[in-house]
């Protein structure tokens, strides 16, 4: 019991110091950030790599995956999933909606709309500032800088590619070393620091 008690209040510290850290906006202007999303290209499966801690991950223990495809609406329909500390499979659909004609901003919302669909407003919570070029990896934060994540196709990442994820967020005024390694099967086993 006290094992993860203890997991749970490390990653809520580190949860409230990175939201402490204070980064300085910078353009999303670095060699890796995309000009415009293919979002067809984009859809598929996803790993999350590495990640500044959120609240709403506490209960995943390892194999955090996102499934992204496009709607007949112009959208994106997203489907989150996890292993939780307990060994079962957390899930959680929704929608993210492009914000601009570019589609490297998005509203990613979990929150069902009246009538159908999803509840979206006008902030970036999802911003792609690092993709490579055969969208085998991708680096993810928010309009706020408060969140960030290294994405990949495969489970394992190499490290060269890492680095180029992790120096994308960095331009985009995100601190890298806020970034833990997610546990994934195929992949790192063992949470660290990325840097």
């Amino acid at each position: 019991m006290f094992p993860l008690r203890a997991r749970v209040l490390t990653l809520c510290t580190a949860a409230a110091l990175t939201a402490l850290v204070s980064a300085s906006p910078a353009s999303a202007s670095g060699t890796d950030a995309p000009e415009r999303l293919d979002i067809g290209r984009y859809a598929g499966d996803w790993y999350q790599v590495a990640a500044v801690p959120q609240l709403f991950e506490l209960q995943c223990k390892k194999n955090v995956r996102a499934q992204y495809a496009p709607t007949a609406r112009g959208t994106v329909s997203v489907r989150n999933t996890c292993t939780t500390w307990w060994g079962s499979t957390s899930a959680i659909g929704g929608e993210a909606k492009p914000l601009d004609a570019r589609a490297t901003e998005l509203n990613v919302s979990f929150v069902p709309a009246a009538g159908g669909g999803y509840r979206h407003t006008r902030d970036a919570n999802y911003r792609i500032v690092g993709l490579a070029s055969d969208y085998s990896w991708a680096a993810v934060t928010d309009s706020d800088l408060k969140s960030g994540f290294i994405l990949s196709r495969t489970p394992r990442l190499d490290t060269a590619a890492r680095d180029r994820a992790a120096a994308s967020l960095q331009e985009a005024g995100v601190n890298p070393c806020t970034l833990l390694i997610t546990r994934q099967d195929g992949g790192e086993l063992r949470p660290k620091q990325l840097c």
